[in-house]
């Protein structure tokens, strides 16, 4: 496994493809499996595909600071230049899609295109606290009745994938894939179910990370990412939301902010559209090297998925 000293700090990567570069950055609680069973192979048919775990997250080193969106933008740009990525199409997925915005604010020449994949901002929107597990136990009960077995409390910032990850299982009837029967969904989103009672890795060292580093009180810092800053942005920008996206309000304040950006609305999808209905993401897509479906500018467009 690749991995590169940057700034005091082991970062993880993985690289596949050949052609203009592309950036993968994954939101909480996951890594680069989040883009790698689905969406990575996709894009390195045409592009060099370039995804890293965050700090703390996967099997980069975590340090006890370092985890504003600031920060983790500035581990990306460093592996950029570690590279040789002069500048790629960087994307990102929920506060991964805040981390791909303020690559764009720290280095705009590291940006050639942006997209924000049902992207949270603290800045724009706030998030219920990363520690709160109230709704756990009747999740629990859910998954349970579905046959799921899912050992102690859940971090809450899982909670959304499960439930969203329940309701793509029941419509597995209608042709949907990635239900609980994929092995690269549960890959992406790692906890331990079944006879596996002890938590998984993934889980262990979220546990450390919001008990022993300062990342809970980081992720939520709005510096670096303040509304003139966005303003100033300037590279072409996506913004791709599922229909029952719990961030539009995001959304629509990178619209106010940032009026130069093309809305793509997936029907029928929650804010893990990109695990669960990755073929969405990836007609959505308008690189100008992926062959896609042309997007116009200054408009909102449903995809049709």
């Amino acid at each position: 496994m690749p991995r590169a000293s940057l700034r005091g700090q082991t970062i993880h990567y993985q690289q596949v493809g050949t052609g203009p570069d592309v950036v993968l950055i994954h939101g909480l609680f996951c890594n680069i499996a989040f883009w790698w069973f689905r969406v990575a192979p996709k894009l390195a048919e045409t592009c060099r595909v370039t995804a890293l775990d965050l700090r703390g997250h996967g099997f980069s080193a975590m340090s006890d600071e370092g985890y504003r969106t600031v920060d983790l933008a500035g581990d990306v740009i460093a592996l950029m230049e570690h590279l040789g990525i002069q500048d790629a199409h960087v994307i990102g997925h929920s506060f991964g899609g805040a981390v791909a915005l303020a690559v764009a604010t720290l280095d705009d020449a590291k940006v050639r295109r942006l997209t924000l994949a049902d992207a949270w901002v603290p800045s724009l929107q706030a998030m219920p606290p990363l520690s709160d597990t109230s709704a756990w136990p009747a999740l629990q009960k859910r998954l349970r009745a579905r046959g799921i077995v899912i050992e102690g409390e859940l971090p809450r910032v899982a909670h959304g994938f499960f439930e969203e990850l329940l309701e793509t299982d029941a419509d597995g009837a209608n042709g949907q894939p990635g239900g609980f029967g994929d092995a690269a969904v549960l890959s992406a989103m790692p906890v331990s179910t079944g006879a596996k009672r002890r938590p998984s890795r993934a889980m262990r060292r979220w546990r450390e990370l919001m008990a022993r580093t300062n990342a809970h009180e980081e992720m939520h810092d709005q510096r670096g990412l303040e509304e003139e800053k966005i303003r100033l942005v300037r590279r072409p920008v996506d913004l791709i939301y599922g229909s029952r996206s719990r961030y539009l309000k995001t959304r629509d304040g990178l619209e106010r902010l940032m009026p130069d950006t093309t809305t793509v609305t997936v029907p029928n999808a929650g804010h893990f559209f990109p695990l669960l209905k990755p073929d969405a993401l990836l007609h959505a897509l308008d690189t100008g090297e992926i062959p896609a479906r042309p997007l116009r500018r200054r408009q909102t467009e449903r995809a049709r998925f």
